[in-house]
């Protein structure tokens, strides 16, 4: 590929002077130069100079993209990236020239960076001879006005055919068809990017399969009204663009109807047994309608039908899970000092080994934090207690899986000696009653007193499914065996609903760095009630916290409905973001990108503000967004129509997105909130709710919908971390959380 445009940079600089005279008149200030294209892939270079002489190897250098240090780039190169794609690079150096003088100097700024996305390229229509196929060109850095067409029959060139759409004549039968375009794009690249091949044409007259979309559907299963939809038929063989309808024909799970226009319902028999026996959000079954188009066409439309959770009654507990193959889900405690005697006391439950085959720990190490060192290490199996130090199972109690048991766990050096040599003697309560005969730990090393409380599930080479949880509520340490003297507890009730008990990522826990895969969740059955919706914070610096869902095809028109708000800037001082792109996901293709500050609202393509809507940090607002294209048509240069109200009213006219590349549909609803460079704390929140998605600027046809009552409290939202999840994998730091 070739790069049309070179952007070689200035070699002005600008020099700053040190501290301590060194603008004194026999010094001479140093300055910074830089070299090379500033382009993705590129490398750029510093070049320092000073009449007075310097140690080159003592340079330090600072490399900076719209003025913000980039902590990693401190050498005298740097290698562009597509990271950096927008940003004006910069370089800061300083050093003692051999003058003795500090010196401080800084380069020009860049122009933007630049980096290619290379293009695509699509053929419609029908294979047959005499139909006609259309080239379609995306990229996203933008098409220029002329673009240079050429089509192939199995990899022949066909002559004099140049333009984008080719009538498929007789010579071509039984060949499959390429198209290439070559331009060079809006930011000086040359491309050429050919489609994949078509299938064989056919002889004139061959029918042409209709296409079948809006396949998919998702219900609850206490859920008696219809469910409603519709899917979309493409034919391009005149009048067969239609379902053979159907009337309440039983199928699996429920009945189901259609209208040759694709209009369906379907009615969910919740009494079935299999469907009323869906305990919760994770389990769920399919049902299939089988459609027929007109000519013939067969498709099924998939239902899929899911448990509901059981109301919350708002109590909260840690919930361990293992999500990680190189270390072991746990929650640590480390105690403030070294026990000789003492008592910790806690609930406990985990689940069945069929949602996730492992097992659970509860254990008591000293300083070591190993085996060697373990006081008491507790195996919790599915069904059955165990130690490892001594090995030896318990026959007295149970395990219940799914329901809270009490555990009391003492031990006591003999008179405060925790010398080598010296064993604790250990005693067990589970649910009130002693589940062995008091002992001694048989490590090879268990001396010092207890200094760790450990919670752990799973293993250290292993994954589980996010059903597998092990809960811990009402825990407490004793320095006594009788538990009069506190030392710590928790009942993890004071916790915002999801926070993350890892000191590293929370550093307001209370808990060891070591703490992995544990956060605070509701727990319980009571008839409490708790509105749930989607958190997202933004506590990475390299990737911006995000909810995004990908729609099952591109829209010419449609509607987004939403509840939102977020947290003040004294909570982290960033913006939120509701966008709207195509396919190319960049703010080239944006065709609504909507600024939500902390006290306003703005848009980046056009860039303005809005003023006739304010945020209101902590409280609801709802928004209504829809975009429409011309007749439908979402070729390069047809720019939508965007309507936006915020709390029920209009607050401008309705306008057309100014990016560079606004065609070929809405793909993707984006909700943002922080930066790709930037970490807030877990203060700053972007709450969203009622979240609804129609294929028509009516709100009539629904294509998706989500309150996210059906999920567990805490459920993370990434399909990267949650194989249930229905959003795309750009989502980050998206979790379910309940209202307070």
């Amino acid at each position: 590929m070739k790069i049309k445009s070179v952007f070689t940079l200035s070699m002005l600089s600008l020099t700053l002077y040190g501290c301590g005279g060194s603008d004194a008149p026999e010094n001479q200030p140093g300055s910074v130069t830089l070299s090379g294209n500033a382009i993705a892939g590129e490398t750029l270079s510093a070049s320092v100079e000073d009449a007075d002489g310097f140690d080159a190897s003592a340079v330090s250098y600072q490399w900076l993209a719209n003025g913000i240090p980039l902590s990693d780039q401190t050498s005298s190169s740097f290698t562009l990236t597509s990271a950096q794609r927008g940003a004006t690079i910069r370089v800061s150096v300083t050093y003692v020239d051999n003058g003795g003088t500090r010196e401080g100097a800084t380069s020009n700024e860049t122009s933007e960076v630049l980096a290619n996305e290379v293009g695509a390229i699509t053929v419609s229509g029908a294979t047959t001879v005499g139909s006609v196929l259309t080239a379609e060109v995306t990229d996203g850095n933008g098409l220029p006005e002329t673009v240079t067409y050429s089509w192939s029959a199995s990899g022949t060139v066909i002559e004099g055919e140049t333009a984008q759409t080719l009538e498929l004549g007789e010579a071509t039968e039984g060949t499959t068809i390429t198209a290439t375009a070559s331009y060079t794009d809006l930011e000086g690249f040359e491309e050429s990017v050919t489609s994949e091949p078509t299938e064989e044409v056919a002889p004139f007259g061959t029918n042409t399969p209709a296409e079948i979309s809006g396949l998919t559907a998702t219900v609850s299963n206490d859920v008696t009204d219809p469910l409603t939809g519709s899917v979309s038929v493409s034919d391009v063989d005149e009048g067969e663009a239609t379902i053979v309808a159907q009337t309440d024909t039983t199928i699996t799970y429920g009945t189901f109807s259609i209208t040759e226009s694709g209009d369906w319902s379907y009615n969910l028999n919740t009494e079935d047994p299999t469907v009323a026996g869906l305990a919760n959000a994770s389990e769920s079954v399919e049902d299939s309608a089988v459609l027929e188009s007109a000519d013939g066409t067969v498709a099924t439309l998939v239902i899929t039908i899911i448990g509901v959770n059981p109301a919350s009654g708002n109590n909260q507990a840690a919930v361990i899970r293992d999500l990680t193959d190189d270390d072991t889900g746990e929650l640590r405690f480390s105690l403030p000092e070294a026990l000789a005697a003492g008592r910790i006391e806690a609930s406990f439950t985990r689940t069945d080994d069929d949602l996730g085959s492992t097992d659970a720990f509860i254990s008591l190490f000293n300083s070591g934090n190993n085996n060697a060192g373990s006081i008491i290490d507790l195996r919790i199996r599915d069904d059955q207690f165990a130690t490892r130090y001594p090995e030896r199972s318990f026959d007295g109690v149970d395990v219940t899986p799914g329901t809270l048991q009490d555990i009391v766990i003492t031990w006591a050096y003999p008179d405060g000696n925790t010398a080598a040599g010296q064993l604790p003697v250990i005693t067990v309560e589970i649910d009130g009653e002693a589940a062995v005969d008091p002992f001694t730990p048989d490590g090879s090393n268990p001396e010092g007193g207890v200094t760790t409380v450990s919670f752990r599930f799973g293993s250290n080479s292993l994954v589980l499914p996010e059903t597998g949880q092990f809960t811990i509520d009402e825990f407490a340490v004793y320095s006594d065996v009788n538990g009069d003297t506190l030392v710590f507890e928790d009942d993890f009730s004071t916790y915002s609903a999801g926070f993350n008990l890892d000191s590293e990522v929370s550093d307001t826990s209370p808990y060891a760095t070591n703490t992995e895969d544990a956060l605070v969740e509701e727990y319980g059955s009571a008839s409490g009630e708790g509105n749930q919706y989607a958190r997202v914070i933004d506590t990475d610096d390299s990737d911006t916290g995000e909810l995004r869902f990908a729609l099952p095809e591109a829209q010419a028109e449609g509607k987004l409905d939403l509840r939102f708000t977020r947290t003040d800037d004294d909570a982290g001082s960033t913006d939120a973001f509701i966008s709207l792109f195509n396919s190319g996901n960049n703010n080239a293709g944006s065709i609504m990108d909507l600024r939500v500050r902390d006290d306003s609202f703005g848009l980046r393509y056009p860039s303005m503000d809005i003023e006739g809507a304010v945020v209101t940090p902590g409280e609801f607002q709802t928004l209504s967004v829809t975009w429409a294209y011309p007749d439908g048509n979402t070729a390069a240069g047809q720019l939508p129509t965007i309507t936006l109200e915020i709390d029920g009213e209009a607050v401008m006219d309705p306008f057309e997105p100014t990016g560079s590349n606004p065609e070929g549909g809405v793909t993707t609803i984006s909700l943002r909130f922080g930066s790709n460079s930037t970490a807030l704390t877990q203060d700053a929140m972007f709450w969203l709710d009622d979240l609804i998605i129609y294929a028509d600027t009516a709100g009539t046809n629904i294509v998706f919908q989500d309150d996210f009552q059906s999920y567990a409290d805490g459920e993370d939202l990434d399909p990267d971390n949650n194989a249930n999840s229905v959003y795309s994998s750009n989502t980050s730091e998206a979790v379910v959380a309940t209202e307070q």
